[in-house]
């Protein structure tokens, strides 16, 4: 197995004669002030930023271990173009029909009830929610955010790392959703129209990988609450996204080689920890 670039481990002793080099200028420079100039406690504290910090979840309501794996977390960086937006919906430049919430690319680690449905590389597209008939649109997003709110952390194994709601107002909530073993952060989307349609939008941040499993399962719990309450929020299905479940499935006990091979459609059972392959 070829190696993937040289990796550069530090050892305890570089980093405290790291540290030692970094400091000592400011601990000379506080001894040695002028009368007039900064106190030795002014300039000591300035240097807080040299010392490691220590690492914690991103979200309060992380599950407890999520202390274990306080190293190498990559969230992702938050899109910059969330929210109801007049989107481009295909590459032949078709415009939606309003503001809509941003679609999926071709990777398996995103929903969306935003794209062309005549496009076949889209392979996570969703049919929009309804609200119950005899509900207004308000107190539907009352149920909504109620939902979310409540949603437990870890169920099914995703979203150890817990979540937050970023925003919730005028019928469109946002949240964030973080893995427990890597950090990896989801973005969670909701938008009702006052006619009771519900647009959803559940996403990874990072490139085209797999999510492993964790914006179907959480869509399904959330989808699963609402339709208690009388929603009509179709849960996501190796039958409706076969293409997502294969590509987020555990691996195969199955040793075989060619097109006859049998495809597994279960959901990977929970997310790999660091090291381990995506």
């Amino acid at each position: 197995m070829k190696p993937h670039g040289k990796r550069h481990f530090w050892s305890r002793l570089q980093v405290c004669r790291l540290l030692a080099l970094l400091l000592c200028p400011l601990m000379r420079a506080a001894f040695l002030a002028p009368p007039g100039a900064a106190s030795r406690r002014q300039i000591l504290h300035g240097a807080w930023f040299l010392l490691p910090s220590p690492a914690s979840a991103v979200f309060e309501n992380a599950l407890p271990e999520v202390s274990k794996f306080s190293e190498r977390r990559t969230p992702g960086n938050k899109p910059d173009d969330l929210g109801l937006k007049e989107r481009t919906l295909n590459r032949f430049g078709d415009k939606s029909d309003g503001a809509v919430l941003k679609g999926c690319g071709y990777g398996p680690n995103c929903f969306s009830t935003t794209g062309d449905p005549e496009d076949p590389q889209i392979t996570t597209l969703l049919q929009p929610w309804k609200i119950p008939a005899k509900n207004t649109p308000a107190d539907a997003f009352a149920d909504l955010e109620a939902v979310v709110r409540a949603y437990p952390p870890g169920q099914q194994n995703v979203d150890g790392g817990g979540f937050q709601v970023v925003k919730a107002a005028d019928g469109y909530l946002y949240g964030q959703f973080e893995s427990l073993k890597k950090g990896k952060v989801d973005d969670v989307e909701f938008a009702i129209g006052q006619d009771g349609t519900v647009q959803v939008r559940s996403s990874g941040r990072i490139g085209l990988k797999a999510d492993f499993g964790s914006n179907a399962k959480r869509l399904n719990y959330i989808s699963e609450k609402l339709r208690e309450k009388g929603w009509t929020a179709p849960p996501i299905t190796k039958t409706s996204h076969a293409y997502y479940f294969s590509m987020n499935s555990g691996k195969t006990k199955v040793q075989c080689v060619g097109i006859d091979c049998p495809v597994n459609y279960e959901l990977i059972e929970e997310e790999p920890g660091p090291g381990d392959s995506d």
